[in-house]
């Protein structure tokens, strides 16, 4: 799975709703490697085998790591939003879609990228003009 994807598939895990299990820390800086209290997923791109990813609160955000990957930071915005900080890309953005169907991941240097809830539980992330991503809690 690419870096973008990775880091793209991180903002996913603050929309999806499970967020409830994971405890904040109240620390400067969050931890190097994800805290036992992290929520695990698998992420398939097409043609990849599954990558483990970890989603934590820390603060007032999230923190997302995976293996190889620098960590990715996001700030709840004030707008029911999140702000997206990482140490390689711009700041990014994740709204609601109007229709309830999932969320759109907005960049000031690219097209957005849609995270579409699916009936069974499961989510698509579509970049534009690529295959989807599955992702689903481990």
């Amino acid at each position: 799975m690419t870096v973008t994807r990775l880091r793209t598939f991180g903002i996913a895990m603050a929309m999806l709703g499970s967020l409830g299990g994971c405890i904040s820390s109240d620390s400067e800086f969050p931890p190097a490697q994800p805290p036992s209290t992290a929520i695990h997923f698998k992420a398939t791109a097409p043609g990849e085998f599954p990558v483990d990813v970890y989603f934590a609160a820390w603060g007032e955000g999230y923190v997302v790591y995976s293996p190889g990957v620098p960590p990715m930071y996001l700030l709840p915005d004030k707008r029911g939003g999140y702000i997206i900080q990482t140490p390689s890309e711009g700041t990014r953005w994740v709204v609601a879609r109007p229709d309830g169907s999932g969320w759109n991941i907005l960049s000031a240097s690219g097209p957005a990228v849609m995270l579409l809830k699916q009936d069974d539980g499961g989510y698509i992330l579509q970049p534009p003009g690529e295959l989807p991503t599955l992702i689903r809690p481990d």
